[in-house]
């Protein structure tokens, strides 16, 4: 018990589950802006392609591809954070 007790508290797991969480985070809010942009911006019909110029600029449409586009710049991030700490691991410094 003693030994979970201090893989908890463990300042080097806390920062772990952080970054995890973050990472996670971001992918939902991605996964879901994409979806609710294709739904509530251009949607895929005649209608929809006809009013896209009108909805596309409205706020909540511009909410969305500031997910899109930030959420997939942190994902791409933190892919290159950890290749840089695999590497770190493969071939050290010095």
């Amino acid at each position: 018990m003693d030994t979970l007790q201090g893989f908890k508290n463990n300042d080097r797991v806390k920062k772990i589950t952080n970054v995890l969480i973050v990472y996670f985070g971001w992918i939902f809010i991605h996964y879901t802006a994409s979806h609710l942009y294709v739904k509530m911006c251009v949607p895929s019909t005649i209608m929809g392609f006809i009013m896209a110029p009108f909805i596309v600029p409205s706020p909540h449409c511009q909410a969305l591809r500031w997910a899109i586009y930030n959420g997939g710049n942190s994902i791409m991030a933190m892919w290159i954070v950890l290749g840089t700490i695999i590497m770190r691991y493969l071939k050290p410094i010095g």
